[in-house]
């Protein structure tokens, strides 16, 4: 078995969704769209306390993830919210959620005592 395969779809798709957001500065510009609908970048840096550059290394983060949309109008790149792919989000760490109180209300021994076992009598 391939090491991917030992991953649920749960898992492997809520993985590169959870990297984008592992930062404060990428869940405040995703608050920030979220209260602002669409906004340049350099909209989001004025509001954000971090340089251009950094927002804009952010924003492509959360971009490559789908959480973000951006549109070209004129000269400028207004991005907002991709409000299908937060609730997928949800949607993923709730089944997530199912997944481990389901887990923990079925506790069972870890699968590893017997391996435990064996090295002490040896």
């Amino acid at each position: 078995m391939k090491k991917k395969e030992a991953y649920n779809d749960v898992s492997l798709d809520l993985a590169p969704l959870l990297n984008a957001l592992a930062h404060p500065a990428r869940l405040q510009i995703l608050l920030h769209l979220a209260k602002f609908d669409e906004c340049q970048a350099g909209g989001i840096a004025d509001n954000i306390p971090l340089a251009r550059s950094t927002v804009s290394m952010h924003v492509s983060k959360l971009k490559e993830v789908g959480l973000l949309n951006a549109e070209v109008r004129d000269k400028f790149i207004l991005y907002s919210l991709n409000q299908e792919k937060f609730q997928t989000v949800v949607d993923l760490f709730t089944d997530l959620k199912l997944m481990v109180t389901g887990s923990l209300a079925n506790q069972q021994e870890c699968c590893t005592k017997e391996l435990d076992e064996d090295l002490v009598s040896q």
